[in-house]
């Protein structure tokens, strides 16, 4: 048996003649139609479902169940009152024997019809429209086989001693059920007797075929004990009801072989998938997206794997997987620059998806790897650092805030920033001159927002009115208002060596 070399536990569906390697369904590009290697693009060899299939003595309870339904129990029903009817009219032997070889021959179609539609994968019963064609011609070719398969075993009794001849029916016994699989393949005689065929079988499946043996025996003994049972109890139905249990356990045997066949295909040279498999419906481009992320994360391809997350963020911006997923190869692989990157990123993210819980341990995380990380939003960097001053970090949201009025001096709520970063300085010691200087800037940076206003509002009148309104303002830019107004913000090193941060 062959595993996928990305899910070890699980059995492959496909080889990659190119890269020569097996994968399962879920390491493969399946659009298409044809399923691809996500590492070369060469399209894949199907080995079927062979490798995934579980053993057929572990599905005993889906097979009985396999003949309850409405089309198949009324084929078991007919062909049980016939076969009993034609055992009730000797005087008509004629009409009897024909009546009893409809019956048997459609149950034998049938039951040959489950055991080929399994082996190809259909785990469900099929239409018993097909039963009543060509049936009585099957059943015949059958009786052919088995009555040359009696003498040659009286054959080599007679000629060849007693005990040749019982080791030959042994072997014959035994063979059975490989006759009628290959019957059942074929509908020729010469095929089904073939001996090497036969053999073949047998070798290629190997212990599971006498587990079927063993099983067929269990059912042909309860059948016997059913007989008995039901016979002293009811007479009248008794056969009726020994021929419906002895055609429900037929269906039940025929479909267990035929999935012996689907279980070793690969052994047997054929290729065939389950409905099951077949119906469920295809990925969306995004599963697929992530199953070549993980596939190439496997293959070390890891330029790759970098390009293909940026081009999801691109493609799928609310799939949290992927920015999750990036973000914690990045912090396991502590890869500096991208982590740099990304971080910002990963943090917008989270923000936009609710998930605030997470803002301040991943800030933490992303400084880990990359100690001069900041957000690059204004906003973002006032939400974190309230929350690390909640939290009693107040170091890291000094580091936040301050010199923000230096990096984004258009930024409409410098001023809620700087009060915000004074009230934080009150909770250090020593910090209470630069406390009061952070909130002399704040009013400050409000009285210049004031002003953008006003001169805001004016100009909008001026377009309203189309006159030009002489406003006496002062001649510099707000920025240089906050520059040359006298106050200079000049923090106190916070941390013991050489890490003052200057804020002008």
């Amino acid at each position: 048996m062959q595993y996928c070399k990305y899910h070890p536990l699980d059995g492959a569906t496909y080889y990659c003649e190119q890269c020569k390697v097996h994968q399962c369904d879920h390491c493969v590009d399946d659009e298409p139609v044809l399923a691809r290697c996500f590492v070369c693009g060469h399209n894949l060899e199907s080995l079927g479902s062979g490798n995934k299939a579980e053993p057929f003595w572990r599905r005993l309870p889906e097979a009985f169940k396999y003949p309850l339904n409405a089309s198949s129990m009324s084929l078991i029903v007919i062909t049980s009152i016939a076969s009993v009817l034609a055992m009730l009219m000797p005087f008509l032997w004629i009409l009897s024997l024909l009546l009893y070889l409809f019956a048997a021959g459609a149950l034998l179609k049938y039951s040959l019809t489950c055991l080929e539609h399994t082996a190809l994968g259909e785990m469900k019963a099929p239409d018993v429209l097909d039963a009543y064609q060509g049936g009585i011609s099957l059943l015949l070719k059958l009786l052919v086989i088995t009555v040359v398969l009696v003498l040659l075993v009286g054959a080599a009794a007679n000629y060849l001693g007693p005990a040749v001849g019982g080791l030959l029916g042994f072997i014959v016994v035994i063979c059975f059920p490989a006759i009628l699989i290959r019957f059942a393949q074929t509908e020729s005689m010469l095929e089904a007797i073939n001996p090497m065929a036969a053999l073949a079988l047998i070798g290629a499946i190997g212990l599971p075929y006498g587990l079927l043996m063993v099983f067929i025996l269990i059912m042909m003994t309860s059948v016997g004990l059913l007989q008995e049972w039901i016979g002293q109890l009811f007479p009248a139905v008794s056969y009726v009801f020994q021929s419906m249990v002895s055609s429900y356990y037929t269906l039940v045997v025929f479909h267990l072989m035929g999935y012996m066949l689907f279980q070793y295909q690969d052994q047997l040279g054929y290729s065939a998938r389950s409905d099951d498999e077949e119906e469920q419906p295809k990925r969306e481009a995004a599963d697929r997206l992530a199953a070549q992320i993980q596939v190439l994360l496997k293959e070390g391809d890891y330029e790759r794997v970098v390009t293909l997350y940026y081009q999801a963020f691109k493609q799928f911006p609310n799939d949290a997987r992927f920015f999750d997923q990036f973000f914690e190869l990045l912090y396991t692989c502590k890869k500096t620059a991208l982590m740099a990157d990304f971080g910002s990123t990963y943090l917008h993210f989270l923000n936009r998806k609710k998930r605030t819980d997470k803002l301040t341990p991943v800030f933490k995380q992303i400084r880990l790897i990359a100690p001069d990380f900041l957000p690059d939003a204004p906003a973002l960097r006032v939400q974190l650092a309230s929350s690390l001053k909640q939290q009693g970090d107040v170091a890291l949201a000094v580091k936040l805030l301050n010199g923000m009025h230096k990096q984004f001096p258009d930024y409409a709520e410098l001023p809620q920033a700087y009060y915000l970063l004074s009230t934080i300085l009150e909770q250090l010691p020593n910090m209470q001159a630069q406390a009061d200087k952070c909130r002399q800037m704040a009013q400050q940076l409000e009285k210049i927002a004031e002003r953008k206003k006003l001169a805001a509002a004016m100009a909008q009148a001026e377009l309203a009115t189309n006159k030009p309104l002489s406003v006496k303002t002062p001649g510099r830019s707000p920025s240089a208002m906050v520059t040359k107004s006298g106050l200079h913000l000049e923090l106190v090193p916070i941390e013991p060596v050489n890490s003052a941060e200057q804020a002008d």
